[in-house]
């Protein structure tokens, strides 16, 4: 009754006008992700408590596609090949599990490549950092790290299977991360993976997503180098 006595009267106001106007200026949605990705993000997952998996973490809020989400009350687990970034995941989201480890198709140690601690550029991939080495006209530091698969972590730290959303940003490793994926065992709900292609449509002739497909993942959207992709029996209620 007071639905339909706001649409038959107080939307035809023009008082109601300025109203929204001003809700919207000053109630505006903050994005922390490079390119306001946690934007549709939060708008697919209205809950207040939910998991996620953050691979190249990075940093508790620059750039963050799980900080909107954390601020919500959800928890998760943030992986990073930089211990440093790690200790500050720590610092500042003490619910979360934070471990300072690289995750790709296979264990055991493997070069990084390490531009400073702070910077979206720390790979795994040799070619990626010479790219950008050459680029910027900056030099990289090579270290050793442990790697394991999101697989046997994930069965380590005892995530539930039908978790909500994967988040990879690793700098031309993504394959390789996905490849260690078991995704007849863990199904998240949504996965958010950077793809660098030159044109939008390009991504379709990917191999992930090629992959992704393969194993019953939609591709539903794409920021700029973000792609969005929901599990076929995932059911988007409301954006």
């Amino acid at each position: 009754m007071i639905k339909n006595f706001k649409e038959k009267y107080i939307k035809n106001l023009f008082a109601y006008h300025i109203y929204r106007y001003f809700k919207y200026k000053f109630r505006f949605f903050k994005s922390y992700g490079a390119t306001g990705e946690d934007v549709l993000i939060n708008k697919i997952f209205r809950k207040n408590n939910g998991f996620y998996v953050d691979v190249g973490a990075l940093h508790p809020i620059n750039g963050s596609l799980t900080y909107n989400l954390h601020k919500k009350g959800w928890i998760g687990i943030n992986f990073d090949i930089v211990n440093e970034n790690i200790q500050l995941l720590k610092f500042f989201r003490k619910n979360d599990q934070s471990v300072n480890i690289a995750i790709s198709s296979s264990t055991g140690k493997v070069n990084s490549y390490i531009f400073h601690p702070g910077s979206g550029l720390n790979t795994l991939e040799k070619k990626w950092a010479d790219k950008w080495a050459l680029n910027l006209k900056k030099n990289y530091v090579t270290k050793k790290i442990r790697r394991t698969t999101l697989t046997k972590i994930l069965n380590k730290l005892k995530v539930d299977s039908h978790f909500d959303l994967l988040n990879i940003d690793v700098e031309g490793h993504e394959l390789e991360v996905l490849s260690g994926l078991n995704l007849k065992k863990f199904r998240p709900k949504l996965i958010t993976v950077e793809i660098h292609v030159e044109k939008t449509e390009n991504i379709l002739a990917t191999n992930i997503f090629k992959y992704l497909k393969k194993n019953n993942y939609e591709l539903i959207s794409h920021y700029f180098h973000t792609s969005f992709f929901k599990a076929k029996e995932f059911i988007i209620t409301e954006i």
